[in-house]
């Protein structure tokens, strides 16, 4: 990637608070989706809330890093997620492949739906509940907001705004 095609304006560095903001509206609906799904176990073992956070350190934690961080802009400084910073740590630089990265992100979208229907199976074995019903409305609406509104404000600030193939700025 050539400078030219950088965006100009946006930030070298995001800031530590909006780093922190991004996280917690990932790492929080994980955790709601992990204890909603909880209940579905198998000898006592929490199978699907393990099965969960196996596949979100594996795919969000280890593959997306390799093939979507590893060959940003921001590979060892602050994005918005801080996520360039702990690639470094992972990976050496241009160790992925960016076409498969952009494949893998479907995964973004199939996260939320694996505790809904993760508490769905939990409703219909176990009986209807209005604490679950809450916490998945919180899940979907903390979705939502990171999705939506936080998402295309941090792409807007990136410096990959207009190459990245996966920008939600407009």
């Amino acid at each position: 990637m050539t400078e030219q095609k950088l965006y100009e304006e946006g930030w070298e560095r995001f800031p530590w608070w909006w780093i922190l903001l991004e996280n917690l509206l990932y790492f929080v609906p994980w955790t709601i989706g992990f204890v909603a799904m909880y209940p579905l176990q198998v000898g006592g073992i929490p199978i699907v809330s393990l099965a969960y956070a196996v596949f979100i350190l594996v795919t969000v934690g280890w593959l997306l890093r390799l093939h979507n961080c590893s060959t940003c802009y921001y590979y060892d400084k602050w994005c918005r997620y801080g996520w360039g910073k702990y690639t470094a740590l992972l990976c050496k630089k241009d160790a992925g492949n960016p076409e498969t990265g952009m494949k893998l992100t479907v995964i973004y979208m199939i996260l939320p739906l694996i505790p809904i229907v993760g508490a769905v199976a939990v409703m219909l074995l176990g009986g209807f509940s209005w604490t679950l019903v809450g916490w998945m409305v919180v899940f979907i609406v903390l979705n939502g907001v990171q999705f939506a509104v936080l998402r295309p404000k941090g792409c807007a600030h990136c410096k990959k705004r207009y190459v990245c193939p996966g920008s939600a700025a407009k």
